[in-house]
């Protein structure tokens, strides 16, 4: 008799360390460690450039916002990307933007470059009726490439956040 409970506390307890061990293992797989920095953190890097008022908001991979709007907004598949984040001025008023997303298949950045350009365009269309001033950041606005990063940069300091973004890609990849 001694030996059955013996028997069923000893099975319990392996039960019990399996169950944490794999609980473990599962979440610490949650996230993708690609070596490459994630696309907040690049951005995060850059709201030091930007100008007292501006880019006071971000959202990123992850985010309900984020999921909810991206598609609409970039006309890219969520489900292609493996990450991404948007700086914006969440007051309204300012095209100022910077957006990156890290592709998953590098076969989809040229397709993910056209869409970023077709929000300048949108934007340029937006602003033009409602707030001409700004129209000039959005002739100014560029879509840079780098490794699997696509990004939109839309401000008055284009190739300063530029030089930043490419900096902090290329020393955390």
């Amino acid at each position: 008799m001694m030996d059955i409970r013996f028997r069923k506390k000893t099975l319990l307890i392996v039960f019990a360390v399996l169950f944490c061990m794999v609980t473990v293992l599962l979440f610490s797989g949650c996230t993708k460690d690609t070596g490459s920095p994630a696309c907040r953190d690049i951005l995060y890097a850059c709201k030091n450039i930007a100008p007292d008022g501006s880019f006071d908001t971000m959202v990123s991979y992850g985010e309900e916002l984020y999921e909810e709007s991206f598609d609409n907004l970039y006309g890219i598949q969520y489900g292609d990307i493996s990450d991404g984040a948007i700086l914006y001025t969440e007051e309204g008023g300012l095209a100022d933007e910077i957006s990156i997303v890290r592709m998953n298949d590098n076969n989809d950045i040229s397709i993910a470059r056209q869409k970023m350009t077709d929000r300048i365009e949108s934007r340029r269309k937006t602003f033009a009726g409602y707030k001409p001033e700004e129209v000039q950041k959005l002739d100014e606005a560029s879509v840079i490439v780098q490794g699997n990063y696509v990004v939109l940069i839309i401000s008055n300091s284009n190739d300063d956040f530029e030089a930043e973004i490419r900096r902090v890609i290329s020393e955390n990849n």
